[in-house]
């Protein structure tokens, strides 16, 4: 059976069984039956208490670190199967990051108000892969410039500004329906780089 893996952000909660309890976590594995990673953002939680909100970006002291366990369990949830990868903040980090280094993922990608460029040294997307990015034009966490970045980079990545913060609350009424249904059509995304809904 096709497979939707989603990479959570820097904050979102695990259960005692290491599954995330976050909103987009639960409606994608109550919708889709999505493998939710608990990625334990501990080590880069660390980073961004030590280093201050506004500091948290790259390049900072304790990158690689973390990163490392993150990585690997994205890595671990990928397999033959996997139809779609979704990162949502710290988790549209770890998906940037899987776009561009080994062993990867080369398949369709969905941004959720994406942290990558803010803290990786990445800041284009692969020019032949399936992207689409939704950033709230209210975001107070994530520049939607950097999404603005990416989508800019590639001619089959895709940008949709929503009326929302950085949580991106709104999609749960259909929007993230509509952008998994077009990412995994026969046509992918029609290219537009930057529509507002």
């Amino acid at each position: 059976m096709a497979k939707i893996v989603f990479l959570h952000g820097l904050e979102s909660g695990v259960d005692d069984h290491l599954v995330p309890t976050g909103r987009k976590a639960r409606y994608l594995r109550e919708r889709y039956m999505a493998e939710t990673v608990a990625l334990d953002t501990r080590r880069a939680q660390a980073c961004q208490k030590r280093l201050g909100a506004t500091q948290f970006s790259y390049p900072f002291e304790g990158y690689d670190d973390a990163f490392a366990i993150p990585l690997a369990r994205a890595r671990a949830a990928i397999g033959s199967d996997t139809v779609l990868v979704i990162g949502s903040s710290f988790g549209g980090a770890v998906l940037l990051r899987l776009l561009h280094e080994a062993p990867g993922w080369s398949g369709a990608a969905l941004f959720l108000a994406g942290a990558g460029v803010k803290l990786t040294p990445h800041r284009t997307l692969p020019r032949n892969q399936r992207v689409l990015l939704i950033h709230g034009s209210g975001d107070d966490i994530v520049p939607l410039g950097d999404s603005c970045l990416l989508a800019d980079s590639s001619p089959q990545a895709v940008l949709r500004v929503v009326d929302d913060g950085h949580r991106l609350s709104s999609i749960l009424s259909g929007s993230l329906d509509a952008a998994i249904e077009e990412l995994l059509g026969p046509a992918g995304p029609a290219v537009c780089h930057n529509s507002s809904e």
